[in-house]
């Protein structure tokens, strides 16, 4: 039997209705766990690690923002840390869906 790994996140809010942010998005990753992917989760953990990130869970939107942990960091750095997740997803066999809802 296989065994599907789903994991949800969520963006914005329910609250009033903003122009700037108008969308409540919901994306859904897909990953079938028969598929082995320790070899590039431990790729990526080694290019965080080279890029002074240690063990660190990628936050995409305080990277965008400029936040914690990310404020001291330039946007050459941020965009490094942007483009190691980008080459993760793009040789990882997952899939995803996002629904926006305005």
């Amino acid at each position: 039997m296989k065994e599907l790994s789903v994991f949800c996140d969520e963006s914005g809010d329910f609250g009033e209705y903003d122009h700037h942010s108008p969308y409540y998005i919901i994306a859904l990753v897909f990953h079938d766990q028969n598929i082995d992917i320790t070899s590039e989760l431990d790729h990526l953990e080694h290019e965080l690690t080279l890029l002074g990130l240690p063990n660190h869970c990628i936050h995409t939107g305080p990277i965008i923002r400029k936040e914690e942990p990310y404020s001291d960091l330039s946007i050459k750095e941020r965009r490094n840390i942007l483009n190691k997740l980008v080459a993760f997803y793009r040789n990882v066999d997952i899939s995803y869906k996002c629904f926006m809802i305005e």
